[in-house]
């Protein structure tokens, strides 16, 4: 069986002198394919039919000139997130036609007259280049697809289902700002008394914190899902991480445990933004703060504080990260916790959990007028039931 040949860099060469043509043409014959434009126009024509590895190009030509028609094909290869090279191959020598050609997206300039030697060594250079670049766009492509798999993976660990307890309501939203991201957020049905509401956030966002938020889950999931002590729950994460993390990544984390029958809840925080507890029948907005607990995996011994409150009838506790409160919008202002629990206030009291989270995302929308979330955001609520 015959090997398949080696298929040959194909150039275009761009130029109104039919004698510089054949010139350039029988330079190149012996190791390129070759095809022809006789102006910038043409030029623009003749790259997008044929697709050339490179373009050698001249500037002064009828109809466009070889800076206009450079300018052209670079903006329309960008928008296809491809590359091809272009090499002026002009008379005009002097450093402001050279500036000129560059800052039009030219690789590279060569001036006329030039050493059939020495343009070969320039098309060799710049398909180089040209190879380097196909070769990190595969790269790209490899890691891109592992992306998504890691966010598959993440999406399937996050909690499926909401729960469905008499007296309560919840809701629950996740945006990465990346495909994966390092927030997390669960609840765990402890017992039938007892049920744990957790938010965590892991430092920076993509693969890695996604792979840390995983193994936070399968500790959770697997050796703490019956622990009732929010305290014990987080100081014993903390420890597993440091013996075997030295990634440089740190978590916030809240855990809450509702004693269900009598709504009391007991929490604790590694260093996480408070949760807003909001009342309805008093109009009382209340910060869920702690005096102790570092973020997980900073320090192995994590002494973390933990607080017992009332849940009381007609309220809803409004749990989140920080991609939601530091979102910025067009000006320097960020949303912030005093809008957040303003917002929830005005709009959750005629509002059950589930109209309330989707209000509180339009807000923020609305409040970024058009920009992007540059964290991920995580937002839950906990809703009793009015008395």
């Amino acid at each position: 069986m015959n090997p398949k040949p080696k298929q040959r860099p194909k150039i275009l060469i761009v130029d109104d002198s039919r004698t510089i043509v054949v010139l350039i043409n029988s330079i190149l014959q012996e190791d390129y394919d070759t095809v022809t434009a006789g102006d910038g126009l043409q030029a623009i024509e003749v790259n997008n039919r044929e697709k050339p590895d490179l373009i050698l190009m001249d500037v002064e030509m009828p109809n466009m000139n070889g800076f206009e028609a450079c300018k052209i094909i670079k903006e329309q290869t960008a928008k296809k997130n491809l590359f091809t090279p272009i090499l002026f191959i002009t008379s005009k020598g002097d450093l402001q036609s050279m500036k000129i050609g560059l800052k039009a997206g030219a690789e590279d300039y060569l001036t006329k007259p030039f050493e059939p030697e020495e343009l070969l060594a320039r098309v060799q250079a710049v398909l180089r280049t040209k190879k380097l670049y196909n070769q990190l766009m595969e790269a790209y492509a490899i890691i891109d697809r592992e992306r998504d798999t890691i966010a598959q993976i993440q999406k399937s660990l996050i909690c499926q289902e909401l729960p469905k307890i008499d007296g309560f309501n919840f809701f629950a939203d996740y945006q990465p700002s990346a495909k994966a991201s390092g927030d997390y957020y669960d609840f765990i049905r402890i017992d039938d008394d007892h049920l744990g509401v957790l938010v965590a956030d892991v430092s920076g966002h993509g693969s890695p914190a996604a792979v840390i938020m995983a193994m936070m889950r399968v500790l959770i999931r697997s050796f703490l899902a019956k622990v009732q002590s929010p305290k014990e729950v987080l100081e014993t994460i903390n420890n597993i991480l440091c013996e075997n993390q030295e990634s440089g990544h740190f978590i916030t984390a809240f855990y809450g445990v509702i004693h269900l029958p009598s709504h009391k809840m007991k929490y604790a925080s590694a260093g996480h933004n408070p949760p807003l507890l909001i009342e309805y029948e008093t109009d009382s907005v209340q910060r869920l703060k702690t005096k102790k607990g570092f973020p997980l995996m900073i320090h192995c011994h994590n002494e973390i504080e933990e607080l017992e409150i009332l849940l009381p009838p007609n309220s809803k506790l409004i749990c989140y990260t920080d991609g939601l409160t530091e979102a910025r919008g067009k000006g320097t202002d960020m949303y912030g916790l005093n809008r957040l629990g303003q917002k929830s206030l005005e709009l959750g009291r005629s509002q059950n959990a589930d109209e309330l989270g989707q209000a509180l995302k339009q807000d923020t929308k609305n409040f970024l007028d058009g920009g992007d979330f540059t964290d991920d955001f995580t937002l839950m609520i906990v809703e009793t039931a009015p008395a």
